[in-house]
C-alpha cells in the first residue's frame, strides 16, 4: 500500500490557484518528488507561492521547483501537532528562481513519514501567463 497523498483543487481560476493537500503515511516509507503543482495542465507558465497554512503531525514536507536541478521552496517543519501560517503576499510571495531547464512545476519530498501521521495544508498559488514577445 502507498501513502495516501490527496490533492485537491479549491479554486482554480484565471489567476489564483487554491490547493488542499491531506497527506496519511501508511508505514512504507517518503513520498518522493510528488507533484503538487503542474503548470502544464494548468494553462500557465508557472505558479508563485503567497500562502500556505494548516497542520502537520510528525514529519517534514520539502517543496522544490523542478528543473534539471530542483531548487527549494519552503519547508513545513512538523513536529507533534505543529500548526503553519505563512503570508508572503506583502512580499510578492515565493517566486520560482528559474533554475536550469525548469518547468515551473512544484514538488513534494517527505522526510519522516511513518504509520498513522497526518498532514492537511492549503497553498494559494498565483499563476503567471507569458506570451512570446511580437
Amino acid at each position: 500500500m502507498a501513502n495516501l497523498a490527496a490533492i485537491q483543487e479549491l479554486v482554480n481560476g484565471p489567476r489564483n490557484l487554491v490547493l488542499k493537500l491531506d497527506i496519511e503515511g501508511d508505514g512504507s516509507g517518503e513520498i518522493v518528488n510528488g507533484a503538487l503543482v503542474e503548470v502544464g495542465a494548468l494553462n500557465c507558465t508557472e505558479v508563485r507561492l503567497d500562502r500556505v497554512q494548516g497542520t502537520v503531525d510528525g514529519f517534514d514536507i520539502n517543496l522544490t521547483w523542478d528543473g534539471t536541478t530542483t531548487a527549494p521552496l519552503f519547508n513545513i517543519p512538523g513536529s507533534k501537532d505543529s500548526r503553519i501560517s505563512e503570508d508572503w503576499t506583502k512580499t510578492g510571495g515565493l517566486i520560482n528562481p528559474k533554475v536550469a531547464n525548469y518547468t515551473g512545476d512544484v514538488s513534494m519530498n517527505t522526510t519522516g513519514l511513518e504509520l498513522g501521521e497526518k498532514a492537511s495544508l492549503q497553498f494559494h498559488f498565483v499563476k503567471k501567463h507569458y506570451e512570446a514577445p511580437r
